[in-house]
Formats: C-alpha cells, sequence, structure tokens
C-alpha cells in the first residue's frame, strides 16, 4: 500500500491518545485467568444477534474508500467476509463499489449510514435495506459535522494521487454520483440530532445500532428514540484526542443498558485475546477496522479471510485455554480481579 494510502486508513485525530489508551486498556487493564483440565475438544464460535444465529462475534466495521486498498474494493472485503462466514458492514455513503456489485456476494450484511445522507436520498436507501438483504442498520452518531471537508478530503486526495485515473471517475462514492451529489459543497449544513434517528426509525423494521456511543446518557437516548443495539466506539480514535477508551465504558453502558438493547464496542481490537476480553465484559459481539483494510490492502479478498481467520483461531486457542467451549460461557470470571 502506498504510504499516503496506509496515512488515510491509519490516521488518528490529534497525538493519538485516543487509540494509544484504547490499546493500553486491553494489553495493562484487562488480563485473563486461565483454567485448566476441562474438556474442550469441541468450541463452537456460533453466537446469536438480534435473534439470528451467526457463525463468529467478529463483524466487519464500516470504513470508506476500500479501492484505496485493492482495486476489488468492497467488492473484495465482502467477499472475504462471506469465505470467513463474518458479517460485513457496508458503507453506502462512502463506498467505491455500487451497491448492488457488493450485494452480490452471500454473505451476511449490515448496511452503514450517516446522517449527512440528503434526506430524500436517506430515505429510499432504508426503506430498500430490508428487500436488499441487509439484517441491520448502522448508524454513525459521533460524526456532528462533515468529517471529510475539513481534513479527511484532503488525506484522501493525497493518497489517491497514484491510483488508475480510470478507477477515480468511480472512486468517489458511486452510490452518490448517481445524483450528482458533491462531496465538498453539501454536508456540513446538516443538523443531527436524536429526531434524526427517530425519523429513521420509522422507516424500517430492521434493527439499528447507534455506533459512537460512549457517555451512558446517550445510550439510554439511543434507546429512547429507536435504537436496538449500541456500538461503544472511539470511531476508530478519529475524532477527539484524549478520549476515554471505548472499551472502558462498554461495561457501563451495558450495565445501563440491561438487556433492553444489544451492546457491542470497536476501536483497538487487534487480536483474538481483544476479542475475547471485550466479550467477557458482556459485548455481544466486537467489529474491526482497520485489519481488515490491512488484509484487503495485501491480499485482496484473500486478505480479508486471512485476518479474520486469524482472529477467529486466536479467539477459539484462548477460549481453549479458558476452557470455554461456547461463546454463551465467556463471562467477567476470565478477567483477573485486581486489587
Amino acid at each position: 500500500m502506498k504510504s499516503h494510502r496506509f496515512y488515510y486508513y491509519n490516521y488518528k485525530t490529534g497525538q493519538g491518545h485516543t487509540y494509544q489508551a484504547c490499546r493500553d486498556y486491553f494489553d495493562k487493564h484487562l488480563t485473563i485467568l486461565p483454567r485448566v483440565l476441562i474438556d474442550v475438544t469441541q468450541i463452537s464460535l456460533k453466537t446469536t444477534i438480534f435473534g439470528h444465529t451467526y457463525e463468529s462475534p467478529i463483524i466487519i466495521a464500516p470504513s470508506a474508500f476500500h479501492c484505496l486498498a485493492h482495486v476489488d474494493g468492497e467488492i473484495g472485503t465482502a467477499r472475504g467476509a462471506t469465505e470467513a462466514q463474518c458479517i460485513y458492514t457496508y458503507n453506502w455513503m462512502y463506498s467505491t463499489m455500487p451497491e448492488e456489485k457488493v450485494l452480490e456476494t452471500t454473505g451476511p450484511k449490515f448496511l452503514h449510514i450517516y446522517f449527512t445522507i440528503p434526506i430524500e436520498i436517506l430515505e429510499k436507501v432504508v426503506s430498500n435495506a430490508e428487500k436488499n438483504g441487509y439484517r441491520a442498520i448502522v448508524v454513525t452518531c459521533d460524526d456532528p459535522t462533515y468529517r471529510l471537508r475539513d481534513h479527511m478530503l484532503p488525506l484522501f486526495e493525497e493518497a489517491s494521487k497514484n491510483i488508475d485515473p480510470d478507477l477515480m471517475k468511480t472512486i468517489i462514492t458511486p452510490n452518490m454520483n448517481t445524483v450528482d451529489i458533491k462531496i465538498k459543497e453539501n454536508f456540513n449544513k446538516v443538523s443531527i440530532t436524536w429526531a434524526s434517528l427517530q425519523w429513521v426509525r420509522k422507516l424500517t423494521m430492521l434493527p439499528i445500532i447507534c455506533k459512537g456511543i460512549l457517555s451512558p446518557i446517550d445510550a439510554e437516548l439511543a434507546i429512547k428514540y429507536g435504537a436496538d443495539g449500541i456500538i461503544v466506539s472511539n470511531h476508530g480514535g478519529r475524532q477527539v484526542d484524549t478520549t476515554v477508551p471505548a472499551i472502558q465504558c462498554l461495561e457501563d453502558i451495558i450495565n445501563l443498558v440491561n438487556g433492553r438493547a444489544e451492546v457491542f464496542v470497536d476501536t483497538g481490537i487487534r487480536s483474538g485475546t481483544d476479542v475475547l476480553k471485550a466479550l467477557a465484559l458482556s459485548a455481544r459481539a466486537v467489529f474491526i477496522g482497520r485489519p481488515i483494510l490491512y488484509g484487503l490492502a495485501c491480499g485482496g479478498h484473500d486478505g480479508v479471510k486471512n485476518v479474520l481467520e486469524i482472529l477467529k483461531r486466536e479467539l477459539v486457542y484462548d477460549m481453549a485455554c479458558c476452557g470455554l467451549t461456547t461463546i454463551d460461557e465467556i463471562t467477567k470470571d476470565i478477567l483477573y480481579k485486581h486489587s
């Protein structure tokens, strides 16, 4: 991957303290207490999300501009997810491949949207989501202004300089080009409030997951206005520097939600061991971002599949070392209680 493209994906706001704090919390504050002499010859990663059974609690997080990583773009990511039997979250607004092409892959998918999509387009996208086979809708809530306009778009433009010009004709959101939307001009004036979530709730029967929740107050409001799920998330450390780690917020939000919504977590998850720790804190599943893009860059859909398979193998091994054979058996008991 060219250095500018890597920098676009690897970007962390400020001095990167938020992302590093997430990693430090996983590494230094959550330690595992193994168990021994338990039969672990049969281990299953099957889990249930919104009443549906899936093969793994590892979900690909929404991310943008996959053609910067590989010519196959989001199609390659979706193929890799399908082959690894993991859910793929398709970023409709910032996809570099048309939705219909991505939907030709057969694996389970969530749809990701921003409230900044023009309302007439958003209404159509959400209303068609169930017909298009999506299992849930993920809504980014921690993006109060049009972030690409200020500092992410220059990074993207620099990263894309060496990409084939023919590819660049369609690399900027082909789903949006059909209505001649100009990225640089249109999205910074949209007011985003809880009423936006309430409006989307009326458009679909699919589960809605609010992404970017850290405050228990916001978790309560998300449920009030129609969310079925919450992703406790720092947006990969790309929003506000020195923010509290998402993984540190997870348990408080789960306790507040108390079963009224399913709770997920992302940011800084880099191994099957991290996945195990998040599940031990009662996350329903985890979302993985940058590692998927790096896998795509290195090997297309095979690279994506390999990243997911590595995470799954590590999770299985760690479960075995803790005497666990199913996802439902993972509890906080496997985490060492520090004095």
